[in-house]
């Protein structure tokens, strides 16, 4: 990665751009000489300081400072043109690059996710590298890494972070990892369910590396679950009934930025994308067209409404369940969304007005039934997610059920 001769700052020199690495923040550095870089990464979401944390399971452990050449060669080499994309999209030519900056993000059961910072000519850039080490996790990140770019392409809109390029890096003794530059949502950060003092369940808490834990108030986490039930929605096929799935609010596959009254929600995962259910609703030339339709239109929001109301504490605490305030964003979500998507067929009223009163002619005990089916065949979250469903179906089937009325 070595500059061209000529202006900019310390781009004289020619010289390859100093490489720092950290943990989640500069006030966190590694180095060769840190007892970090020998430590063996975690294959879950507690951090690399936490000496109780799993190595790897296949091959030898993987280490910190390995992680880190890893990410550094791929930047110089399979990724080269990534990282010359992704400057180059913001502007700005990739061999100006005076320093890069590499941050150990965060850990998950697939993913080791880095955050990479250059400084351009007076300009801080940042972008997310994805790494994976498993033979799962390489699989994955092939199949996401094709899965953002065949969305970003079939639907207009910018919920999904645009991705530059993949490739592999040996990582010694026969290890290979797998990467894939893709854009960072600047001033984005996860949010997770966490105990609070109100009847009405756990609420919501924004995670801010730089600034601290911050909860979110009743109008930010309605908002916050209107977005999720509107990008999901946004993505559906109404055609063939595809969609995202295997997502889930545990991993933090969604995240937010709150400035002042504004929120704004982004998916920044897409494992898998596929028709939602086994048999796609009957031909737009038959007379049931429009009823099946609908009735496979409601088995996606009730799958939503399910799966966007389950998290775990502080991310990754016990199965939680979210507040009833919830349900009512899903659906003005679902809804709103489907306003914008053209309807398959003929239908005799406007798309969303015609759901809007299937909705409402919903009944309660027709709901419960649906949503333990439902429950029993997604097992949203493990087991442990399955006997909370079971738990709280009729909760959630009279809070649907009262929504449906309203509308």
């Amino acid at each position: 990665m070595r500059r061209r001769q000529g202006g900019g700052r310390g781009a004289e020199s020619g010289t390859a751009p100093q490489i720092a690495y950290h943990l989640e923040t500069t006030a966190q550095p590694v180095t060769p000489r840190d007892p970090l870089w020998t430590r063996a990464l975690p294959t879950s979401r507690r951090g690399v300081s936490e000496p109780s944390s799993p190595p790897p399971v296949e091959g030898e452990p993987l280490t910190v400072g390995d992680y880190f050449q890893a990410v550094s060669r791929f930047l110089e080499g399979a990724g080269r043109g990534a990282f010359v994309r992704a400057c180059a999209r913001c502007g700005a030519e990739a061999s100006d690059a005076s320093t890069m900056r590499i941050f150990l993000a965060k850990h998950g059961e697939y993913y080791h996710p880095a955050r990479v910072e250059a400084e351009i000519r007076e300009k801080s850039l940042c972008w997310v590298l994805n790494v994976a080490a498993s033979a799962a996790g390489r699989s994955l990140l092939a199949r996401e890494h094709a899965l953002l770019e065949r969305l970003g392409k079939e639907f207009p809109g910018t919920y999904l972070p645009d991705v530059y390029g993949a490739g592999e890096v040996d990582a010694g003794r026969g290890r290979a990892l797998s990467m894939f530059l893709g854009q960072w949502l600047v001033g984005f950060h996860e949010f997770h369910l966490t105990r609070t003092a109100r009847r009405e369940g756990p609420g919501l808490v924004l995670w801010d590396p730089e600034n601290g834990p911050r909860r979110l108030d009743a109008a930010q986490s309605r908002a916050v679950y209107y977005q999720v039930a509107r990008i999901l929605t946004h993505y559906l096929n109404l055609e063939t009934f595809e969609g995202i799935t295997a997502w889930h609010h545990a991993a933090g596959d969604f995240v937010v930025r709150i400035d002042a009254d504004a929120v704004e929600v982004r998916l920044i995962s897409v494992r898998d994308y596929r028709p939602l259910f086994p048999a796609r609703p009957e031909p737009a030339d038959s007379p049931r067209a429009a009823a099946s339709f609908l009735e496979t239109l409601l088995i996606f929001l009730l799958n939503l409404s399910i799966r966007t109301r389950l998290d775990r504490l502080d991310g990754t605490g016990e199965p939680a369940w979210a507040g009833p305030a919830s349900v009512a964003a899903t659906v003005e979500g679902v809804l709103d969304s489907l306003t914008g998507k053209p309807a398959p067929g003929e239908l005799p009223l406007p798309m969303d007005q015609l759901f809007r009163r299937f909705l409402a002619a919903c009944r309660e005990e027709d709901l419960l039934d649906l949503c333990r089916a439902i429950a029993a065949k997604i097992d949203p979250a493990g087991s442990a997610g399955l006997l909370l469903m079971g738990r709280w179906a009729e909760e959630h089937a009279a809070t649907l059920a009262a929504a449906f009325n309203r509308l």
